[in-house]
């Protein structure tokens, strides 16, 4: 019996562009101003997970404008719909 090991992944930055939700309290890493929710406004916020050396290390959060602002420096962040992260029934 042969055994097969996956090929590890290096585990990289990434960011990902989602609305602002009701109770946000997180401050943004560029301009160190709150990342507020506000009712009737459709206002977008990029989380990103920030790894070195391929291991986690922290989540830093961006109005976007800011995260365009600053260069994109995860990447392009991937647009996510807040349904698509709540589970089906």
């Amino acid at each position: 019996m042969s055994s097969t090991t996956a090929p590890a992944t290096a585990m990289v930055s990434r960011a990902v562009q989602r609305r602002v939700e009701a109770g946000s309290s997180v401050m943004c890493a560029r301009c160190d101003q709150q990342v507020k929710f506000a009712a009737r406004q459709n206002r977008q916020q990029v989380i990103a997970n920030v790894y070195a050396d391929g291991r986690w290390t922290r989540v830093e959060h961006f109005h976007a404008e800011c995260y365009d602002e600053a260069g994109a420096p995860y990447g392009k962040a991937a647009e996510q719909d807040i349904r698509s992260r709540r589970p089906s029934s």
